[in-house]
């Protein structure tokens, strides 16, 4: 097989960890191992087929693979790689250890921090966990809310302090990724530890442009809206939510929901 430059050069260019995104592992691993056969001496090529074993749950292949790509290289370079594959495995100590050699060379790389800061929550570390998920989290173009969210749980069992700044980080990954009902949930559920019930109620109302035709919300709504002495407001979305759930064909979630409202009403 004559070397493909341009195939390799794709190669080069993918970040650790992008050969196991994308389907058929075993074309990309033969393909991987034709290119190893005329260019021995590439020291990504082997990252990238490892990072391949290693998705798969071939461990040995892919020690293997990271081992002789440490010894053509600089050995920081397949730590990313390896981290994962001990994360995988449940090695959180040693997950971590990798993931902080990577970072030593590449302190920005959103991804090695993300999984060293889950590791770290894996341990039930969360001190560092915390640290790594705001480091992560202010890299990261786009963060994901679930991870946004990990982060500010972690933060609001610190203690009040904790909460504050659980609420500040919510707010900052909405101003980023737009309102998102997961966060602007638990964002909801802080402000009522914290006695805010008029901004629970304003939050709520966030959500109402996406979620506010669903009798769900209404209830949501009328709750948040009786803890804050607007009772007239909340019986009105009581009443509205019960006859749409009327016109809705019955299902185990909306018979739930309907005993719902009507012991918030008796209540």
């Amino acid at each position: 097989m004559k070397f493909n430059g341009v195939l390799l050069a794709i190669c080069l260019l993918l970040p650790p960890g992008a050969a196991m995104a994308h389907p058929g592992a075993d074309s990309r691993v033969a393909r991987l191992t034709h290119l190893i056969e005329d260019n021995p001496g590439q020291q990504q090529l082997f990252i990238l087929r490892g990072g391949i074993h290693s998705h798969e749950g071939d461990w040995q292949l892919a020690e293997q693979d990271f081992e002789r790509a440490q010894s053509l290289g600089d050995s920081a370079d397949a730590e990313f790689e390896w981290g994962l594959l001990h994360y995988r495995r449940g090695d959180y100590v040693q997950a971590r250890q990798a993931l902080s050699r990577y970072l030593h060379k590449y302190p920005d790389h959103g991804q090695a921090l993300l999984y060293k800061a889950r590791a770290a929550q894996e341990m039930g570390d969360a001190q560092s966990a915390v640290v790594d998920f705001l480091a992560y989290i202010a890299t990261a173009e786009a963060p994901q809310p679930g991870d946004i969210l990990a982060a500010a749980e972690l933060l609001a069992e610190k203690s009040a302090d904790g909460i504050n700044r659980a609420v500040d980080l919510l707010d900052r990954g909405m101003s980023q990724l737009g309102v998102q009902p997961q966060l602007q949930r638990y964002a909801i559920a802080l402000e009522l530890k914290r006695g805010e019930t008029a901004l629970a109620v304003e939050r709520c109302q966030t959500l109402e442009a996406g979620l506010g035709s669903s009798p769900h919300w209404k209830f949501e709504m009328a709750q948040l809206l009786l803890l804050d002495n607007r009772g007239r407001e909340a019986w009105l979305l009581l009443n509205q939510a019960e006859v749409q759930l009327g016109q809705l064909r019955p299902t185990p979630a909306r018979r739930a929901l309907n005993r719902s409202i009507e012991e918030l009403k008796l209540s």
